[in-house]
């Protein structure tokens, strides 16, 4: 009896023992803890320590820390949720818990993914357009801001975004009035972590829906994508069009939603603020927005490619996407491509802001009556200027808002962004 309970003690300190390693191991992968060799357990076996009780070094400008390590949290970070990086120059960033930063700086673009496997390692260079194709996981920019900063624009290039006063009639720089409004509900992550991460890409095609291989009709009731799935934001995947705004909304929401962050459709404010980092940091300028003739896959544009190419005849007919090739499309022709094909449309390490495809926005177009709410929306914005449309009458600041919250084209798809936690 005596030797069966010892036996049964053993046995479940054991198990004890087991599950309180494979704890610490998936805190430590997760950067919630680290090993420290200052602590041992009488089994001389080192055990972990949460990062709120290590000593983390400090990352300022005077005190720069290398490129991928993790370092002290400004004051009101949530540990739980992030792990502060420094992504050199004495910069740091707020990396979610369950992403890794895969590299870049805070004048190129910080990139982050989900899978540890794209983490930084210091000797590869995985920012670059020719090692896209190579990352496995989903990926995301950091788009730094203020709250000042957080704000939407309508004044690009010196020229007032203005609508005629009909929604029938393009205006200027937009198709029909919109809602200047940045709601409370945004401002807490920028508040706190100081920006935002926004899809690397536009949102890819679910895992789980096959691809069509048959021409497609511009119809409202054969709309093959408009289903729910988890979006990819992955380079050399097909882009998620024939859906309408209000499955883009259902599938953004569904892509993440942890501990540390959930994920949502890019909003208004966040397109301004998008394009405003662009020109600041990267060789476009104000023009560019006005007319994105030279940085998207327009109809008016020739860029280079490499990646598979979908066919769009008389602006209703969307053929098959075809194998994979290296090309250039030419003028006048309508053509859409897999994600991140070309180099061209890359800037601030995001792919095809510009062109490719209009992207649904959370930005109210019309309200189904006078009360201007969230929940009485009818009408939404598009943002970006697809590839159907010449670059200097749809720009990429355009804002078109005729396309009701049930509406799905062959030029319309979305864009995922995170909100940490």
């Amino acid at each position: 009896m005596i030797t069966n309970i010892v036996s049964t003690r053993k046995s479940q300190d054991k198990m004890v023992y087991n599950a309180k390693l494979e704890a610490e191991k998936a805190l430590i992968s997760s950067g919630l803890a680290v090993y420290t060799k200052d602590i041992e357990e009488n089994n001389g076996t080192s055990v972990a320590r949460t990062l709120s009780d290590e000593k983390l070094p400090e990352n300022t400008t005077s005190t720069p820390q290398p490129e991928g390590t993790i370092v002290q949290p400004k004051a009101n970070w949530n540990i739980e949720t992030v792990k502060a990086i420094s992504v050199g120059r004495g910069n740091t960033v707020p990396v979610p818990i369950g992403f890794y930063y895969v590299g870049g700086d805070l004048n190129t673009g910080v990139i982050i993914s989900d899978e540890e496997v794209d983490k930084y390692d210091g000797t590869t260079d995985k920012t670059t357009w020719e090692y896209t194709t190579n990352l496995k996981g989903n990926q995301f920019v950091w788009i730094p801001c203020t709250e000042e900063q957080y704000v939407k624009s309508e004044v690009w290039n010196g020229i007032t975004q203005k609508p005629t006063g009909t929604t029938s009639t393009i205006g200027t720089l937009c198709a029909t009035g919109w809602d200047k409004i940045t709601y409370t509900s945004e401002l807490p992550q920028i508040r706190k972590y100081g920006g935002f991460y926004v899809g690397r890409y536009e949102a890819g095609l679910a895992k789980t829906i096959t691809e069509f291989t048959t021409t497609q009709t511009q119809t409202g009731s054969n709309q093959v994508y408009n289903k729910e799935g988890i979006p990819q934001s992955r380079a050399g995947v097909i882009p998620w069009m024939f859906i309408d705004w209000n499955m883009s909304q259902k599938n953004a929401k569904k892509m993440y939603n942890t501990n540390s962050v959930s994920s949502g459709l890019i909003t208004g404010t966040q397109w301004d603020v998008i394009l405003k980092r662009l020109v600041e940091k990267t060789n476009l300028t104000e023009r560019d927005l006005t007319n994105s003739v030279n940085w998207g896959n327009h109809k008016n544009n020739s860029i280079e490619y490499k990646g598979r190419v979908a066919s769009i005849l008389s602006s209703r007919y969307l053929l098959a996407f075809g194998g994979q090739k290296e090309g250039k499309t030419n003028s006048n022709e309508m053509v859409v491509l897999t994600t991140g094909a070309s180099k061209q449309t890359e800037k601030y390490h995001t792919f095809d802001v510009a062109g490719n495809l209009w992207e649904w926005t959370d930005e109210a177009s019309l309200y189904k009556n006078k009360n201007e709410n969230e929940t009485n929306i009818q009408n939404r914005i598009c943002r970006g200027g697809g590839n159907i449309y010449e670059s200097n009458l749809y720009p990429v600041c355009y804002r078109v808002g005729g396309n009701s919250d049930n509406t799905a084209s062959l030029d319309i798809g979305f864009r995922v962004v995170l909100y940490i936690k």
